[in-house]
């Protein structure tokens, strides 16, 4: 294969890996509340009482921003890099800088909401209220 090839099957190949991964997710979220169906109408029908549904905790808000700040921040590491490396790029490499920078202060922020968060766990706030700022 020749360079030019190889560069348009990098997009191709990422766009149809994340559609597959879409698909395939919805697959399994729909196997899954059949099988919970199924389960739920044989006890009906051998009369035994009905299974509880499983809760689904909660995730803390902080992990949400630290799984942005990842993300961000690898993109800007990333661009950083690769227009680092790029001899035509005098100046443009500290482009990258932005999104990097923005990933850094999402990390910080969700290293900062978790310890509010345990402080607030650990002092018995535990009501269901989330924490301030969260």
């Amino acid at each position: 294969m020749e360079a030019e090839q190889i560069a348009v099957m990098i997009p191709v190949v990422a766009i149809l890996g994340g559609m597959a991964i879409a698909i395939v997710s919805i697959i399994m979220e729909a196997r899954k509340r059949d099988l919970e169906h199924k389960e739920r109408i044989v006890a009906m029908e051998k009369g035994i009482p009905l299974p509880e549904q499983p809760e689904k905790a909660a995730k803390p808000v902080y992990s949400k921003r630290r799984a942005q700040g990842l993300v961000w921040f690898g993109l800007g590491l990333a661009i950083t890099i690769a227009l680092r490396v790029t001899p035509e790029a005098d100046v443009a490499w500290g482009w990258g800088l932005v999104p990097l920078l923005i990933g850094a202060g999402l990390l910080v922020a969700a290293t900062l909401d978790k310890k509010e968060y345990d402080a607030q766990l650990r002092n018995g706030d535990q009501g269901g209220s989330k924490p301030a700022g969260l």
